[in-house]
């Protein structure tokens, strides 16, 4: 989306009239409209900057590729150019975890999958990379075999990855990002505790869909967009605007689909607010009516995309929830088909643990652990009303329900 289309977008997803923005800006009505227009392909820089602040367009939080490469050393994967955090929300949470890992030399950013985590990693890295004497390094994980696999740590494999992305020599005064470490716990702590013992001028985010430890470092859990704007204010919700803007839309045609908010609101709940798959929906956009995704769900199968630029338990919503399912031992996953048949939308710890009481003990271990061992895994999320009620994240129970998991099927069958 090119400067023009985007200045209206975003204009227009505010509700706001040209008029509205030259007054917020103080710019006059003609350059707003010549801008629009594309008249103007040569803004000044001033005018830009003015724009950037009220609307969010190419701030450094909204767009950390741009940052990035104002840090001399960044080494590994890079941001890329995507817009993710352009709302007063997003913008109080960026600002939250940057100070926090300003704060602490190891911070975990714990989530779903698809929620941001990367994406917000980087966008720190971005703000606090030129701080650090050597810079930025990115270490992926995800390509690693779980250690539920090889049946013990892979510290070893992971040691090497840092080892070949910094230098072993020095103080290492560096921003380290271990993305991806949630089939890897036991060696991602132990390579984590290991280089901040030998490197003191080392700060490490991590990046996983559960926590890791809750004794070395702190937690950051990420939210997912809300529908709604921010504080009960008027406007729209960030999920809303990271829809329009993803998915690829001119000017005249966001300004359409926004008649239809209701119905981007009720798509953006049922995804859960979820900003891979808000992406998927976004790419279903340009093609498909909103009123037709919701007619048909959209389906588990619609939430996918082909951008092997993506790991491939990232490129579908069923690969990112059979990513968390795998992990789980085989006790958890039957618990979860379990909670996945129930009719009811939420259930409770009780419900958890009477289901858990319901198998043999040999197959679950104590019902009381594994159900809030089930609680702590990001399959399972909070839900209403009132604490110790649960329900199931965006679309689990239809993958459980039409994928089965290792002996489920048969394990119901006898119960």
């Amino acid at each position: 989306m090119n400067l023009s289309d985007e200045v209206a977008v975003r204009r227009r997803i505010r509700g706001w009239t040209q008029e509205d923005l030259a007054h917020r800006t103080g710019l006059s009505v003609r350059t707003i409209r010549n801008l629009e227009l594309g008249v103007v392909q040569k803004p000044r820089r001033s005018s830009v900057d003015l724009l950037a602040r009220i609307l969010g367009i190419d701030h450094h939080f909204a767009n950390p590729a741009d940052h990035a490469r104002k840090i001399d050393r960044w080494r590994g994967t890079s941001p890329s150019n995507s817009h993710f955090v352009d709302n007063q929300s997003g913008n109080e949470q960026l600002v939250d975890l940057v100070r926090t890992v300003k704060a602490n030399r190891l911070t975990t950013f714990v989530g779903p999958g698809g929620v941001g985590k990367t994406w917000l990693a980087f966008a720190v890295a971005a703000e606090l990379g030129a701080s650090f004497h050597d810079g930025v390094a990115v270490v992926e994980l995800g390509e690693l075999v779980p250690e539920s696999v090889t049946g013990g740590s892979q510290e070893a494999a992971i040691a090497q990855r840092v080892h070949e992305a910094i230098s072993p020599d020095g103080d290492r005064h560096l921003l380290l990002i271990l993305d991806t470490g949630e089939h890897l716990p036991a060696g991602t702590i132990m390579v984590a505790r290991e280089l901040l013992n030998s490197s003191p001028g080392m700060h490490i985010v991590i990046t996983a869909r559960r926590r890791l430890t809750d004794r070395l470092g702190v937690n950051r859990k990420i939210q997912p967009l809300s529908a709604h704007p921010p504080h009960g204010g008027l406007g729209r919700g960030p999920a809303i605007d990271f829809l329009l803007l993803h998915s690829g839309v001119d000017s005249a045609t966001a300004e359409s689909l926004l008649t239809e908010l209701p119905n981007l609101v009720e798509l953006c709940q049922r995804l859960g607010g979820i900003p891979r798959y808000l992406e998927f929906a976004a790419e279903r956009m340009r093609t498909v009516p909103v009123r037709h995704l919701l007619a048909c769900g959209p389906s588990l199968d619609m939430l996918s995309t082909n951008d092997h630029a993506l790991m491939p338990h990232q490129r579908s919503a069923a690969a990112s929830i059979g990513w968390d399912v795998d992990l789980l031992p085989i006790g958890h996953r039957r618990i979860l088909a379990r909670m996945a048949a129930r009719t009811e939308a939420t259930f409770t710890f009780d419900d958890i643990v009477a289901e858990c009481e319901r198998l043999p003990e040999v197959e679950t271990g104590n019902p009381i652990a594994l159900a809030s061992e089930l609680i702590g895994c990001t399959l399972v999320q909070p839900g209403v009303p009132g604490r110790h009620h649960y329900r199931l994240g965006p679309y689990v129970a239809d993958f459980v329900r039409q994928q089965g998991i290792g002996l489920i099927r048969e394990n119901l069958g006898a119960a």
